[in-house]
Parts: C-alpha cells; sequence; structure tokens
C-alpha cells in the first residue's frame, strides 16, 4: 500500500505538467500558409507585418504551382492557400477549400526580364512545361515569333532569374514579381495579353486549418497596409 501510494504522489507532478503542456500546444498561434513559389517574397512582408500587428507568425512555404494539390491530398498541415484561380477551383472541387474566394484577387503579369541594356536575341531562359512552372516557354517564344540565338530550359522562374543574375543567359521569362524581388533585373518587354493573360491569385483557408484565425491573415491581405506591400512586389490588387 505504501509503495502504491508513493507512486501515486509521485505521478501527481507528472499529471499537473503534462495537462499544463497540452493546451499550449493545442493554442499555437503560428499559422502555415502553402503558395506558389513567385509569391513567397511579397506574402513574407506581408506575414512580417502581420506579426508585428498581431504577434502572429505566419509561416510562408513556397511550391511549384502543379504540386500544391497534390501536396495538400497528402493532409499536409496548411492553414491557408494563396494561388492561381484554376488551381483554388480544383482544390474546391476535391473539397480542400470551401469555395474559391471572389476577394481579395490579384494579377501578376509574365515579362520578359534581364539586366538593364540586355537583348532578347541572344541566350534566351525558358521555364519547360513541368509542375514546378505555370506556363510554356518555348510556346510562349513560338506565340511572339521570336527566334532567340539559344533558348535554354528551366524548371521555374527562380531558376530563370538565377540563370539572368549569373549571366548564363541575357533574357528570359519572369512573373513581374520575380522582376521585383531582384532589383538588378529589369523588364525589357512585356508579354501581351493576347499571348499570355496575367497570372490571378486569391488566398483562402483550407479545410486543413487547426489553428486559431487564419482567417485574420486573409482578412490582413485586404489593408492598405498589405495592399501597399502586394503593390509594391508585383501584384496588381484587382476591383
Amino acid at each position: 500500500m505504501a509503495a502504491s501510494l508513493t507512486f501515486g504522489r509521485r505521478a501527481l507532478p507528472l499529471l499537473a505538467l503534462a495537462a499544463a503542456v497540452r493546451p499550449a500546444v493545442a493554442a499555437t498561434i503560428d499559422l502555415s500558409l502553402a503558395c506558389d513559389t513567385t509569391l513567397a517574397p511579397a506574402l513574407r512582408k506581408v506575414a512580417a507585418a502581420y506579426a508585428a500587428k498581431t504577434g502572429v507568425r505566419v509561416f510562408v512555404f513556397p511550391t511549384g504551382p502543379g504540386l500544391l494539390i497534390p501536396q495538400l491530398e497528402r493532409n499536409i498541415q496548411n492553414d491557408i492557400l494563396v494561388t492561381q484561380l484554376p488551381i483554388l477551383q480544383q482544390a474546391s472541387d476535391e473539397r480542400i477549400i470551401a469555395a474559391v474566394p471572389g476577394a481579395p484577387l490579384w494579377s501578376n503579369p509574365l515579362v520578359i526580364a534581364g539586366r538593364s541594356g540586355a537583348s532578347a536575341d541572344g541566350v534566351f531562359a525558358a521555364c519547360d512545361p513541368t509542375a514546378a512552372s505555370d506556363f510554356d516557354g518555348p510556346v510562349l517564344l513560338a506565340k511572339l515569333e521570336m527566334k532567340p540565338a539559344q533558348v535554354m530550359g528551366a524548371v521555374d522562374t527562380d531558376e530563370v532569374a538565377w540563370m539572368l543574375q549569373r549571366g548564363e543567359a541575357q533574357a528570359g521569362f519572369l512573373h513581374m514579381t520575380d522582376v521585383r524581388t531582384h532589383p538588378e533585373l529589369t523588364v525589357i518587354r512585356t508579354v501581351p495579353d493576347a499571348v499570355q493573360a496575367p497570372f490571378v491569385y486569391a488566398a483562402t483557408v483550407t479545410k486543413l486549418a487547426s489553428r486559431p484565425n487564419p482567417q485574420g491573415f486573409v482578412a490582413f491581405l485586404q489593408a492598405p497596409e498589405a495592399g501597399e506591400l502586394l503593390k509594391q512586389a508585383g501584384l496588381e490588387a484587382q476591383t
């Protein structure tokens, strides 16, 4: 009996500690956000502004556009999804999100970029049609009737920007958000909407969300402070 009593007394502090720890884990306010790779720098700036106001940290996880849905299908914890409208429609069809949001919406035009004074006639970097990219670079070159001296394939626009920075290519297709991320790069010419319409994005809470108030960050994306940061990053608000 004495041994049992001693064990029970020793167990009490441990049980109390466990009871104290469980609510802390369940009540974590940190949020997880999945987005297209090209949006990550912009959303990290907005997340920093949100953390400064609320104390809530939003961790941004960039993923190739074609890989976002497979990632979420594996129940990888993501509270918020920011991506293109067609991908959001797929997420809605597969019941990963409740519905495609009507707002806020932002557009991100495709451009031909390079270092200042560069020509698009030399070595040209273009994304291959892979799950990591959201456009087919060689097809766009054909539509634009461009015939550069050499075309170098890339996995995504991050790799295109890397080639341009290293001088391995003189020009390449980038999203406007990619250009704004790399100040040493500039727009050589825009891609007409008839060839490639700007990509349009929205933000929503996923059905995988388990942390408190992810909708708060989605709402903050419509605030003037967040809007200015997104505009500086190359995204234009759609009305």
